[in-house]
């Protein structure tokens, strides 16, 4: 579809992008791309997106509207728990888990819609069954709630900080045998996608256990007792011994190449909300897990099979 937009003395002086984000339903950031992109014309030419606009100048944007319905999409999930009230996933790399406002589809939320014929909404179409995060690139369990009394008591669960949650990771050097990690976190003023470490934030705890090592690397099983964004990644980084494959908190360059974080979510024990059953499931390795292992020469049967 093509946008035209004759600007009028209300709006000349005004910056390109700034202008076209008032205008469509795009946020100012989607506009800049689409202006990389060649899809705007000023007077029919190619502008920057800091242009100040001229009284008359003639613009036009080419820009197809997507479809923000959330679809159901096919998706072979690996369910390694399910009953009338909840699922786990074993979550695979490069997965995000819900829909944002520029990501609609290949989602879990899409996949979890075409597997499973009930999922709460309470927080809305967006993250349907959707209790808890984990990163894209972050493998592992997760859980996902079929009605909304499940959905708010699951939340109570790890509000209250009662579930155990433990990860594997492989860091860079020989880490402690064992060690605790307490610290406040926040969000980076200086890249909101990253986190930091910060007396402003709040508070952070992570247990761990040194499982194998060599003179490069360390077998990791972590357990964290709250549940911050990017928690574990920060927490090794900030201990000098950062996640192998980490793109944001990760060494720069690194002898063994992988194009994500090494981290897994292994192991999840909680009462279930509904049945006051004990829940105690693992979630086997993935392939790129396993492959990691064996580059790094370490030792598989070191971890536990039971926990």
């Amino acid at each position: 579809m093509m946008y035209e937009f004759l600007i009028d003395d209300s709006n000349q002086n005004s910056r390109l992008d700034v202008f076209l984000a008032n205008e469509v339903e795009l946020s100012r950031s989607e506009i800049q791309k689409l202006i990389d992109d060649k899809k705007v014309l000023v007077n029919e030419k190619f502008q920057k997106k800091n242009y100040k606009l001229n009284l008359n100048d003639k613009i036009k944007l080419e820009y197809e509207k997507p479809d923000k319905t959330i679809k159901p999409q096919k998706y072979d999930l690996d369910v390694v728990y399910e009953d009338d009230y909840l699922a786990i996933i074993n979550k695979d790399k490069n997965v995000i888990v819900h829909p944002t406002e520029t990501i609609y589809s290949d989602t879990l939320v899409n996949y979890l819609m075409y597997n499973f014929e009930n999922l709460s909404d309470v927080d809305g179409d967006y993250r349907r069954g959707i209790v808890h995060r984990l990163d894209k690139d972050t493998t592992g369990l997760i859980i996902i709630a079929k009605d909304n009394d499940t959905h708010s008591k699951l939340k109570e669960i790890i509000k209250n900080h009662e579930i155990t949650k433990t990860y594997l990771c492989i860091v860079h050097g020989k880490i402690d045998e064992f060690g605790t990690i307490e610290e406040y976190m926040t969000r980076n003023p200086k890249d909101r996608k990253k986190m930091m470490i910060s007396d402003e934030g709040k508070l952070s705890i992570s247990n761990y256990e040194r499982l194998d090592y060599n003179d490069d690397y360390s077998l990791v099983k972590v357990q964290i007792k709250t549940g911050r964004t990017h928690q574990i990644r920060v927490h090794m980084n900030y201990i000098h011994h950062p996640i192998l494959g980490d793109k944001l908190y990760g060494l720069k360059k690194e002898k063994i190449l992988f194009d994500s974080q090494v981290l897994h979510a292994y192991n999840l024990q909680f009462v279930h909300p509904q049945t006051n059953e004990n829940i105690n499931v693992i979630g086997n390795l993935k392939q790129d897990f396993i492959t990691a292992i064996k580059k790094t020469k370490l030792d598989y049967t070191k971890i536990p099979s039971k926990l």
